[in-house]
């Protein structure tokens, strides 16, 4: 797929070592549950299985489905590169809480605090127009470019993976790609 392995709007940062021979690129939005639960549970089996061995890389890509998913992705955003992951990965496990909310707002800013993310730092976050425009043009490109059109979407060695099933497609097309 032309591109898909250079990104115009962001640059990927990898878990992983930068010379694997694979490469998994993951769409995800924080707020949608099939990518919480590859997050919570097939993740920790990649990351243990092909990461940790240096046969995979993985970059996750923002994939913004609803306003939710923006501020969350600007919070991260603002505390920066080396806590990005983490942010996103806190507010995902507390995706039951923000969903359940009567005002999504008031428990976005509480999970924030418990970051140490003050309320004008999460004003400052969210009026970051020049990052949203960014998130934007980054779904935009996902969507028109790579033909993502929900989350997760998986793309080994730039191949589009279908998940039907189980994530265990995604396994299967990693070793296939460490194959050959």
């Amino acid at each position: 797929m032309q591109g898909l392995m250079n990104p115009t709007v962001f640059q990927d940062s990898f878990v992983g070592k930068n010379t694997a021979p694979v490469t998994l690129v993951v769409y995800s939005s924080p707020t949608c549950s099939h990518c919480i639960d590859f997050h919570e549970n097939d993740l920790p089996k990649l990351q243990e299985t092909y990461v940790a061995s240096g046969k995979l890389k993985i970059a996750y890509r923002p994939f913004v489905r609803n306003s939710v998913d923006a501020v969350i992705f600007m919070l991260a955003n603002a505390r920066g590169q080396d806590k990005f992951d983490e942010t996103v990965s806190t507010f995902m496990s507390k995706f039951d809480e923000i969903a359940a909310a009567s005002n999504a707002e008031d428990v976005l800013r509480e999970i924030a605090a418990s970051m140490g993310v003050d309320r004008a730092g999460f004003d400052r976050a969210i009026a970051d127009q020049t990052y949203l425009d960014k998130l934007n043009a980054a779904t935009t490109e996902a969507s028109q470019k790579f033909g993502v059109a929900g989350t997760p979407s998986f793309f080994v060695n730039g191949e589009r993976v279908e998940v039907k099933r189980s994530f265990d497609e995604v396994s299967d097309a990693i070793a296939a790609a460490q194959d050959g």
